[in-house]
């Protein structure tokens, strides 16, 4: 099997046609000029070549850190090709193999690749006494529910049930799970960071690239529900180089939510549509209406889920610990414009499956039936 190791040169030189465009690559890097840490520290990224991990690589080599990614060698990042060629590569993987992580030392580790917990284990078992600070990318799936709003991070996690081995679990308990290895590891040294939906440049979901670009298509668009509906998400560059930075920084040991601020959905499209300049139009449809004709929340109408019930509180997650430990958002509209720009950098193969979204023929037919019942 071909790696990335074994290739990344060659896709340095066909960058611009594998969707990193050289030329493109300032709209989809840090707000501002990332500057110098105050100390270079050596960082090893567990993941790095999917969606965040980039983000960070980028970030943390423009503020003069000395980089260690750990993957399996068989993904090849979006963009920011010439960076990869800066860091230092590790080939493993999580469930079988460390062996390239041994005796080796780092300032800081940040683990964006586990979602199982006997990867989180093992890896601060073999690390905890080699490290000084740890990093897991959690998410705020960890939480039990979302029955109310403002959930902070005392908030009731998911626990896995007596007789399911914790890898078998569901996504949410086992990245408590996760959280609590890293804990036990690291004690106060331990960063435990729960985004909620990560949007932007690089995004390998579709799950909000489907706004973006839906209304940079322009015409009648079927919006979730009522405009007043809150919505929360965090561009990629913004929890990257937060995270990057937090790890720099002695005694951020703790847990952070780090999702955006609220907004309501009414205000993110038109904030979308002024950004791209697009014609579109939005129909809100109810949610029931939605039901009967099989729009399924967060799948089709990505970004949304009902605002009532065990997920009145998925879009309205309180962040004031992150923003208090440093984290900043840059203008919805940025993220917009950069991620269109992106996308349309994509093979035409790619965006014609988007993987997330409601698809041109469904909208068209459940808009046609919506107005029909009006």
């Amino acid at each position: 099997m071909t790696t990335w190791n074994q290739t990344r040169r060659e896709f340095v030189k066909t960058s611009a046609r594998a969707g990193g465009a050289l030329g493109v690559l300032g709209a989809f890097g840090s707000a501002a000029c990332a500057g110098a840490a105050d100390r270079p520290l050596r960082i090893l990224i567990l993941g790095g070549t999917r969606f965040i991990g980039p983000h960070q690589v980028k970030y943390a080599v423009d503020r003069g850190h000395e980089i260690s990614i750990f993957t399996r060698g068989q993904t090849e990042p979006p963009f920011f090709h010439d960076y990869f060629e800066r860091v230092e590569h590790l080939i493993g993987d999580r469930t079988s193999d460390l062996s390239a992580l041994e005796g080796r030392e780092w300032d800081a580790v940040i683990d964006n690749s586990a979602s199982y917990p006997s990867w989180v284990a093992s890896t601060t078992e073999l690390l905890r006494d080699h490290v000084d600070r740890y990093l897991f990318v959690s998410s705020i799936s960890a939480y039990a529910d979302f029955a109310q709003v403002g959930i902070d991070e005392n908030y009731q996690v998911g626990q896995l049930s007596p007789d399911e081995a914790e890898d078998d679990g569901g996504y949410g308990p086992r990245k408590a799970r996760c959280e609590q290895y890293a804990r036990d590891a690291f004690g106060e040294n331990a960063i435990n960071v729960r985004p909620g939906l990560i949007i932007g440049p690089g995004d390998n979901t579709d799950r909000w690239t489907y706004w973006p670009v839906r209304v940079d298509r322009g015409g009648e668009v079927l919006a979730p529900n009522t405009p007043v509906d809150p919505v929360q998400n965090v561009d990629a560059r913004d929890l990257s180089e937060w995270i990057v930075r937090l790890v720099e920084t002695p005694g951020t040991g703790g847990t952070y939510n780090a999702t955006g601020e609220v907004q309501q959905f009414g205000d993110m499209l038109e904030e979308i549509r002024g950004a791209l300049g697009a014609d579109a139009t939005f129909t809100w449809v109810p949610t029931e209406f939605m039901q009967e004709q099989e729009v399924a929340p967060w799948m089709h109408m990505t970004n949304w889920t009902p605002p009532e019930g065990q997920t009145v509180g998925m879009n309205q997650v309180s962040v004031a610990a992150a923003v208090q430990a440093g984290l900043t958002f840059r203008p919805l509209a940025d993220t917009a414009r950069d991620t269109v720009e992106w996308w349309n950098t994509l093979s035409e193969e790619r965006r014609a499956e988007p993987r997330a979204g409601l698809p041109a023929d469904k909208e068209t037919e459940v808009l046609a039936a919506w107005h029909a019942s009006a």
